[in-house]
Protein backbone atom coordinates (compact mmCIF):
# COMPACT_ATOMS: atom_id res chain seq x y z
CA UNK A 1 0.00 0.00 0.00
CA UNK A 2 2.61 2.75 0.87
CA UNK A 3 4.73 1.95 -2.40
CA UNK A 4 1.19 2.85 -4.57
CA UNK A 5 0.46 5.52 -2.47
CA UNK A 6 3.56 7.24 -2.99
CA UNK A 7 3.23 7.00 -6.70
CA UNK A 8 -0.21 8.61 -6.06
CA UNK A 9 1.23 11.27 -4.34
CA UNK A 10 4.18 11.76 -7.38
CA UNK A 11 2.36 11.75 -10.29
CA UNK A 12 0.28 15.06 -7.63
CA UNK A 13 3.64 16.71 -7.68
CA UNK A 14 4.69 16.19 -11.08
CA UNK A 15 0.77 18.01 -11.75
CA UNK A 16 1.75 20.90 -9.07
CA UNK A 17 5.15 21.30 -11.32
CA UNK A 18 3.17 21.07 -14.58
CA UNK A 19 0.62 23.47 -13.03
CA UNK A 20 3.09 26.13 -12.46
CA UNK A 21 5.88 26.19 -14.99
CA UNK A 22 3.68 25.85 -17.78
CA UNK A 23 1.45 27.81 -19.70
CA UNK A 24 -1.33 25.53 -20.29
CA UNK A 25 -0.69 24.24 -16.82
CA UNK A 26 -1.42 27.41 -15.50
CA UNK A 27 -4.39 27.85 -17.93
CA UNK A 28 -5.76 24.56 -16.96
CA UNK A 29 -5.01 24.48 -13.28
CA UNK A 30 -3.78 21.99 -10.59
CA UNK A 31 -7.05 20.02 -10.58
CA UNK A 32 -7.50 19.48 -14.25
CA UNK A 33 -3.57 18.62 -14.48
CA UNK A 34 -3.63 15.95 -12.11
CA UNK A 35 -6.76 14.58 -13.24
CA UNK A 36 -5.19 14.38 -17.03
CA UNK A 37 -1.97 12.77 -15.75
CA UNK A 38 -4.19 9.88 -13.89
CA UNK A 39 -6.05 9.14 -17.20
CA UNK A 40 -3.31 9.07 -19.21
CA UNK A 41 -1.27 6.74 -16.95
CA UNK A 42 -4.05 4.03 -16.28
CA UNK A 43 -4.96 4.59 -19.73
CA UNK A 44 -1.81 3.90 -21.42
CA UNK A 45 -0.12 1.25 -18.70
CA UNK A 46 -3.38 0.33 -17.24
CA UNK A 47 -2.36 0.65 -13.78
CA UNK A 48 -4.80 2.34 -11.35
CA UNK A 49 -4.31 1.91 -7.44
CA UNK A 50 -5.38 -1.03 -5.10
CA UNK A 51 -8.24 -0.60 -2.90
CA UNK A 52 -6.39 -0.10 0.49
CA UNK A 53 -4.23 2.74 -1.07
CA UNK A 54 -6.84 4.77 -2.79
CA UNK A 55 -9.22 4.50 0.44
CA UNK A 56 -6.37 6.26 2.20
CA UNK A 57 -6.04 9.11 -0.15
CA UNK A 58 -10.18 9.43 -0.20
CA UNK A 59 -10.55 8.95 3.83
CA UNK A 60 -7.96 10.52 5.77
CA UNK A 61 -6.21 13.06 3.84
CA UNK A 62 -9.08 14.01 1.94
CA UNK A 63 -11.49 14.61 5.58
CA UNK A 64 -7.76 16.72 6.76
CA UNK A 65 -7.80 18.72 2.87
CA UNK A 66 -11.61 19.46 3.60
CA UNK A 67 -10.94 20.90 7.46
CA UNK A 68 -8.43 22.73 5.93
CA UNK A 69 -9.96 24.65 3.22
CA UNK A 70 -13.27 25.60 5.35
CA UNK A 71 -10.69 26.53 8.00
CA UNK A 72 -10.13 30.03 5.59
CA UNK A 73 -14.06 30.97 6.01
CA UNK A 74 -13.56 33.61 8.22
CA UNK A 75 -16.71 35.44 7.71
CA UNK A 76 -15.84 38.23 8.84
CA UNK A 77 -13.28 38.99 6.15
CA UNK A 78 -15.31 37.19 3.88
CA UNK A 79 -18.40 39.38 3.50
CA UNK A 80 -16.93 42.45 2.71
CA UNK A 81 -14.90 41.40 -0.05
CA UNK A 82 -17.86 39.15 -1.20
CA UNK A 83 -20.35 42.33 -1.31
CA UNK A 84 -19.84 43.27 -4.68
CA UNK A 85 -20.20 39.79 -5.90
CA UNK A 86 -22.72 38.28 -3.59
CA UNK A 87 -25.93 39.28 -5.92
CA UNK A 88 -25.02 37.46 -9.11
CA UNK A 89 -23.38 34.42 -7.00
CA UNK A 90 -26.94 34.16 -5.30
CA UNK A 91 -28.01 33.98 -8.61
CA UNK A 92 -25.86 31.63 -10.21
CA UNK A 93 -26.76 29.07 -7.42
CA UNK A 94 -30.64 29.60 -7.51
CA UNK A 95 -30.12 28.95 -11.12
CA UNK A 96 -28.07 25.77 -10.52
CA UNK A 97 -29.95 24.43 -8.29
CA UNK A 98 -33.41 25.29 -9.84
CA UNK A 99 -31.43 23.26 -13.35
CA UNK A 100 -30.46 20.38 -11.18
CA UNK A 101 -33.88 19.75 -10.18
CA UNK A 102 -35.56 20.42 -13.22
CA UNK A 103 -32.93 18.45 -15.73
CA UNK A 104 -33.74 15.61 -12.25
CA UNK A 105 -37.26 15.19 -13.70
CA UNK A 106 -36.10 15.82 -17.69
CA UNK A 107 -34.12 13.54 -17.45
CA UNK A 108 -34.71 10.86 -14.74
CA UNK A 109 -36.28 7.79 -17.03
CA UNK A 110 -32.50 7.99 -18.79
CA UNK A 111 -30.53 8.65 -15.51
CA UNK A 112 -32.95 6.07 -13.78
CA UNK A 113 -31.69 5.04 -10.02
CA UNK A 114 -28.88 7.35 -10.27
CA UNK A 115 -30.58 10.39 -10.50
CA UNK A 116 -30.64 11.65 -6.66
CA UNK A 117 -26.69 10.83 -6.41
CA UNK A 118 -25.82 12.77 -9.14
CA UNK A 119 -28.46 15.64 -8.51
CA UNK A 120 -26.68 15.96 -4.71
CA UNK A 121 -22.95 15.87 -6.62
CA UNK A 122 -23.57 18.17 -9.15
CA UNK A 123 -25.51 20.80 -7.16
CA UNK A 124 -22.41 20.72 -4.76
CA UNK A 125 -19.88 21.20 -6.94
CA UNK A 126 -21.72 23.49 -9.15
CA UNK A 127 -22.57 25.79 -6.12
CA UNK A 128 -19.17 25.52 -4.79
CA UNK A 129 -16.26 23.90 -6.21
CA UNK A 130 -14.48 20.38 -5.74
CA UNK A 131 -14.59 20.73 -2.11
CA UNK A 132 -17.92 20.21 -2.15
CA UNK A 133 -18.55 17.47 -4.93
CA UNK A 134 -16.04 15.27 -2.56
CA UNK A 135 -17.47 15.98 0.28
CA UNK A 136 -21.08 15.12 -1.34
CA UNK A 137 -19.95 11.99 -2.96
CA UNK A 138 -18.20 10.60 0.72
CA UNK A 139 -21.74 10.92 2.33
CA UNK A 140 -23.99 9.63 -0.32
CA UNK A 141 -21.20 6.36 -1.55
CA UNK A 142 -21.81 6.21 -5.23
CA UNK A 143 -20.50 3.36 -6.93
CA UNK A 144 -17.21 3.86 -8.16
CA UNK A 145 -17.77 3.81 -11.97
CA UNK A 146 -20.41 6.34 -10.93
CA UNK A 147 -17.79 8.67 -9.47
CA UNK A 148 -15.70 8.55 -12.24
CA UNK A 149 -18.05 9.21 -14.65
CA UNK A 150 -19.61 12.37 -12.71
CA UNK A 151 -16.61 13.38 -12.07
CA UNK A 152 -15.09 13.54 -15.63
CA UNK A 153 -18.54 15.46 -16.87
CA UNK A 154 -18.09 17.93 -14.02
CA UNK A 155 -14.18 18.44 -15.29
CA UNK A 156 -15.20 18.26 -18.79
CA UNK A 157 -18.17 21.20 -19.17
CA UNK A 158 -16.27 23.36 -16.04
CA UNK A 159 -13.81 23.66 -18.84
CA UNK A 160 -16.04 24.60 -21.32
CA UNK A 161 -17.49 27.30 -19.28
CA UNK A 162 -14.52 28.53 -18.29
CA UNK A 163 -13.12 28.80 -21.27
CA UNK A 164 -16.03 30.49 -23.02
CA UNK A 165 -16.50 32.78 -19.93
CA UNK A 166 -12.94 34.16 -20.26
CA UNK A 167 -14.05 35.05 -24.59
CA UNK A 168 -16.85 36.71 -23.27
CA UNK A 169 -14.79 38.90 -20.79
CA UNK A 170 -12.28 39.59 -22.90
CA UNK A 171 -14.61 40.69 -25.82
CA UNK A 172 -16.38 42.50 -23.60
CA UNK A 173 -14.09 44.19 -21.68
CA UNK A 174 -13.23 47.96 -22.42
CA UNK A 175 -9.38 48.84 -23.30
CA UNK A 176 -7.60 50.68 -20.37
CA UNK A 177 -4.53 50.11 -18.19
CA UNK A 178 -4.47 46.75 -16.50
CA UNK A 179 -5.13 46.53 -13.31
CA UNK A 180 -2.42 45.10 -10.69
CA UNK A 181 -3.50 41.72 -8.54
CA UNK A 182 -3.30 41.57 -5.29
CA UNK A 183 -2.06 38.68 -3.29
CA UNK A 184 -5.03 36.84 -1.86
CA UNK A 185 -5.05 36.70 2.34
CA UNK A 186 -5.43 32.94 2.09
CA UNK A 187 -3.00 32.24 -0.38
CA UNK A 188 0.18 34.51 1.30
CA UNK A 189 3.94 33.11 1.75
CA UNK A 190 3.89 31.03 4.65
CA UNK A 191 6.92 30.19 7.10
CA UNK A 192 7.90 26.37 7.98
CA UNK A 193 6.29 27.52 11.39
CA UNK A 194 2.68 28.85 9.75
CA UNK A 195 2.39 25.83 7.80
CA UNK A 196 3.03 23.74 10.67
CA UNK A 197 0.06 25.73 13.20
CA UNK A 198 -1.79 25.23 10.18
CA UNK A 199 -1.47 21.62 10.15
CA UNK A 200 -2.07 21.62 13.79
CA UNK A 201 -5.53 23.56 13.22
CA UNK A 202 -6.82 20.86 10.29
CA UNK A 203 -5.86 17.72 12.87
CA UNK A 204 -7.74 19.62 15.74
CA UNK A 205 -10.62 20.23 13.34
CA UNK A 206 -10.58 16.00 12.59
CA UNK A 207 -10.26 15.64 16.43
CA UNK A 208 -12.87 17.39 17.35
CA UNK A 209 -15.49 16.64 14.28
CA UNK A 210 -14.93 12.93 15.48
CA UNK A 211 -15.69 13.67 19.07
CA UNK A 212 -18.56 15.30 18.06
CA UNK A 213 -19.65 12.09 15.56
CA UNK A 214 -19.25 10.18 18.32
CA UNK A 215 -21.83 12.10 20.62
CA UNK A 216 -24.23 12.45 17.54
CA UNK A 217 -23.86 9.45 15.82
CA UNK A 218 -27.13 9.88 13.21
CA UNK A 219 -25.41 13.10 11.62
CA UNK A 220 -23.68 12.51 8.38
CA UNK A 221 -20.42 12.92 9.36
CA UNK A 222 -19.02 15.12 6.10
CA UNK A 223 -22.14 17.72 7.82
CA UNK A 224 -20.53 17.33 11.66
CA UNK A 225 -16.61 17.84 9.75
CA UNK A 226 -17.94 20.74 7.79
CA UNK A 227 -20.00 22.59 10.67
CA UNK A 228 -16.97 21.81 12.92
CA UNK A 229 -14.56 23.87 10.85
CA UNK A 230 -16.23 26.53 9.87
CA UNK A 231 -17.03 27.14 13.63
CA UNK A 232 -13.17 26.84 14.47
CA UNK A 233 -12.39 29.48 11.32
CA UNK A 234 -14.62 32.04 13.51
CA UNK A 235 -12.68 31.60 16.53
CA UNK A 236 -9.26 33.90 17.49
CA UNK A 237 -5.85 33.43 16.57
CA UNK A 238 -6.86 33.97 12.54
CA UNK A 239 -2.99 34.27 11.62
CA UNK A 240 -2.37 31.11 12.89
CA UNK A 241 -4.74 29.59 10.12
CA UNK A 242 -3.50 31.63 7.01
CA UNK A 243 -1.44 28.25 5.45
CA UNK A 244 -4.54 26.43 5.76
CA UNK A 245 -6.06 27.30 2.40
CA UNK A 246 -2.91 26.59 0.79
CA UNK A 247 -2.53 23.47 2.29
CA UNK A 248 -5.70 22.12 1.54
CA UNK A 249 -5.85 23.45 -2.54
CA UNK A 250 -2.09 20.83 -2.32
CA UNK A 251 -4.08 17.77 0.04
CA UNK A 252 -7.00 17.57 -1.80
CA UNK A 253 -5.43 16.79 -5.18
CA UNK A 254 -4.17 13.37 -4.90
CA UNK A 255 -7.67 12.68 -4.35
CA UNK A 256 -8.46 13.65 -8.04
CA UNK A 257 -5.42 11.65 -9.09
CA UNK A 258 -6.89 8.66 -7.89
CA UNK A 259 -9.64 9.42 -10.16
CA UNK A 260 -7.82 10.28 -12.99
CA UNK A 261 -6.00 6.93 -12.46
CA UNK A 262 -9.53 5.14 -12.12
CA UNK A 263 -10.99 6.68 -15.05
CA UNK A 264 -11.70 4.40 -18.64
CA UNK A 265 -11.49 6.98 -21.28
CA UNK A 266 -14.27 5.67 -23.51
CA UNK A 267 -16.82 5.79 -20.59
CA UNK A 268 -17.67 8.95 -20.86
CA UNK A 269 -19.07 9.05 -24.38
CA UNK A 270 -20.52 5.45 -23.88
CA UNK A 271 -22.21 4.34 -20.59
CA UNK A 272 -21.96 7.79 -18.67
CA UNK A 273 -23.36 9.47 -21.71
CA UNK A 274 -26.26 10.50 -19.78
CA UNK A 275 -24.17 11.68 -17.20
CA UNK A 276 -22.52 14.11 -19.31
CA UNK A 277 -25.91 15.70 -20.62
CA UNK A 278 -26.92 16.15 -17.03
CA UNK A 279 -23.57 18.18 -16.17
CA UNK A 280 -23.38 19.90 -19.36
CA UNK A 281 -27.82 20.69 -18.74
CA UNK A 282 -26.88 22.03 -15.56
CA UNK A 283 -24.31 24.66 -16.32
CA UNK A 284 -25.50 25.93 -19.91
CA UNK A 285 -29.11 26.38 -18.24
CA UNK A 286 -27.13 28.32 -15.29
CA UNK A 287 -25.20 30.63 -18.07
CA UNK A 288 -27.40 31.48 -20.43
CA UNK A 289 -30.55 32.26 -17.50
CA UNK A 290 -27.47 34.24 -15.78
CA UNK A 291 -26.66 36.30 -18.76
CA UNK A 292 -30.23 37.05 -19.36
CA UNK A 293 -30.63 38.16 -15.93
CA UNK A 294 -27.31 40.05 -16.23
CA UNK A 295 -28.51 41.65 -19.52
CA UNK A 296 -32.29 42.93 -17.49
CA UNK A 297 -30.67 43.79 -14.19
CA UNK A 298 -27.75 45.73 -15.58
CA UNK A 299 -24.89 43.84 -13.99
CA UNK A 300 -21.28 44.18 -15.12
CA UNK A 301 -20.62 41.86 -17.66
CA UNK A 302 -16.64 40.57 -15.57
CA UNK A 303 -18.61 40.61 -12.14
CA UNK A 304 -21.49 38.39 -13.22
CA UNK A 305 -18.65 35.81 -14.97
CA UNK A 306 -16.56 35.92 -12.15
CA UNK A 307 -19.58 35.29 -9.35
CA UNK A 308 -20.52 32.43 -11.71
CA UNK A 309 -17.32 30.49 -12.13
CA UNK A 310 -16.95 31.15 -8.06
CA UNK A 311 -20.11 28.68 -8.31
CA UNK A 312 -19.41 26.64 -10.68
CA UNK A 313 -15.71 26.11 -10.48
CA UNK A 314 -14.99 27.32 -6.44
CA UNK A 315 -12.41 30.44 -5.56
CA UNK A 316 -9.41 29.03 -7.41
CA UNK A 317 -10.95 29.32 -10.65
CA UNK A 318 -12.82 32.57 -9.80
CA UNK A 319 -9.14 34.07 -9.04
CA UNK A 320 -7.65 32.61 -12.30
CA UNK A 321 -10.91 33.78 -14.51
CA UNK A 322 -10.62 37.51 -12.65
CA UNK A 323 -6.61 37.60 -13.39
CA UNK A 324 -7.07 36.37 -16.86
CA UNK A 325 -9.32 39.15 -17.70
CA UNK A 326 -7.39 41.89 -16.22
CA UNK A 327 -9.48 42.72 -13.58
CA UNK A 328 -7.57 42.64 -10.50
CA UNK A 329 -9.76 44.11 -8.38
CA UNK A 330 -12.01 41.51 -8.54
CA UNK A 331 -9.12 39.30 -7.41
CA UNK A 332 -9.77 39.44 -3.68
CA UNK A 333 -13.71 39.57 -3.96
CA UNK A 334 -13.57 35.96 -6.14
CA UNK A 335 -11.43 34.29 -3.57
CA UNK A 336 -14.09 35.56 -0.78
CA UNK A 337 -17.37 34.92 -2.57
CA UNK A 338 -15.80 31.20 -3.63
CA UNK A 339 -15.06 30.38 -0.41
CA UNK A 340 -18.84 31.58 0.42
CA UNK A 341 -19.65 28.75 -2.00
CA UNK A 342 -17.66 26.49 0.40
CA UNK A 343 -19.93 27.35 2.54
CA UNK A 344 -22.88 26.47 1.27
CA UNK A 345 -22.53 23.58 -1.28
CA UNK A 346 -22.56 20.47 0.67
CA UNK A 347 -26.03 21.22 2.22
CA UNK A 348 -27.17 22.29 -0.70
CA UNK A 349 -26.15 19.52 -2.41
CA UNK A 350 -27.62 17.19 0.20
CA UNK A 351 -30.88 18.88 0.13
CA UNK A 352 -31.14 18.03 -3.62
CA UNK A 353 -30.05 14.63 -3.83
CA UNK A 354 -32.70 14.36 -0.73
CA UNK A 355 -36.05 16.22 -2.93
CA UNK A 356 -35.40 13.53 -5.86
CA UNK A 357 -35.01 10.58 -4.00
CA UNK A 358 -36.81 7.99 -4.80
CA UNK A 359 -37.49 4.44 -3.20
CA UNK A 360 -35.99 2.95 -6.60
CA UNK A 361 -32.56 4.23 -5.95
CA UNK A 362 -31.88 1.97 -2.93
Amino acid sequence: MAAEVLVILLLTALGWWLSRSTAWGRQLGMTMVVLLIGLLVTNITGWQPNKAAAGWISGPLTSLAIAQLLLAVDLRRVWPDARRLLTPFAASVLLTLAAVLLGGLVFGPWLGAERSVLAGVFTATFTGGSLNFVSVARTLQPPESLLLVATAADHVVFAIWFAVSLWLGQRGSRSGPETPVPTPAAATHQDAAGYGLALLWGLGVLLASQLVGLVLPAVPSILVLTTTALIAAQLPWGPSRRGCYEEGLLLIQPFFTVIGLSSPVGGLLGEGLPVLVYAAWIVALQAAALLLLRRWRRWPLGETLVASQAAIGGPSTALALATSLKRGELALPAVAIGLLGYLVGTYLGLIASAVLFTPAAL
